[in-house]
Parts: C-alpha cells; structure tokens; sequence
C-alpha cells in the first residue's frame, strides 16, 4: 500500500530554507506540504565517492500532526524515505540562505 492509503494524499513544495556546508557535509532545514500541511524537516547530506548520503528527520510537532492526522509511524518512515529521495535526485525549490564554512563567498 502507498503512502496514499495511509493517510497522506500528496507530498508537494519541497523546499530547502537554508542550507550551511562545510567540505563534503551539509546541514539543511526545510519544509514541505504534506496533504496539505506544511511539515518541517531538518538533515544532513554527505558528499561521497557514490554519490550523496542524506538523512533526514521531521520536527516534533510536524510529526504530532502528521499522527493527530491518523499517519502511522510506519507511513511516517515512508513520508521520510519518499522526501530523502526527492532531495536526492533534486525535486526540491533550493530557497533561503546558503552558507559554506572555511570559503570566501
């Protein structure tokens, strides 16, 4: 069963609001619309030889209301799993302030 039948209808707006780099290691806070609500995340992505490796968590109140919605923690995962890969593969609005330590900008 999708992520359709479990309480999220539409994942949309994937935005990144601020991103700080330093090397191969990014730290970002974003934001997207999940069936309408607007959930907040925060991650991290690691440049490697094979490409990025991003890991991201949603805020605690953007996962209260995902689950006063009746989202289950495992549709929750999911939600994470389906953002991770959109960050990936660069279905997002990059917006916001971008800082990268140790280079002058």
């Amino acid at each position: 069963m999708g992520l359709e039948g479990r309480g999220v209808s539409s994942i949309d707006d994937v935005r990144i609001e601020s991103v700080e780099t330093e090397g191969k290691v990014s730290l970002f806070k974003g934001r997207a619309r999940v069936s309408g609500v607007e959930v907040r995340f925060s991650g991290i992505a690691v440049y490697t030889i094979g490409g990025p490796t991003v890991g991201i968590e949603l805020d605690e109140d953007s996962r209260l209301s995902l689950a006063a919605m009746g989202v289950s923690g495992e549709a929750i995962d999911e939600l994470l799993g389906e953002l991770t890969r959109r960050i990936v593969e660069g279905d997002l609005i990059l917006a916001g302030e971008k800082r990268v330590r140790g280079q002058p900008l």
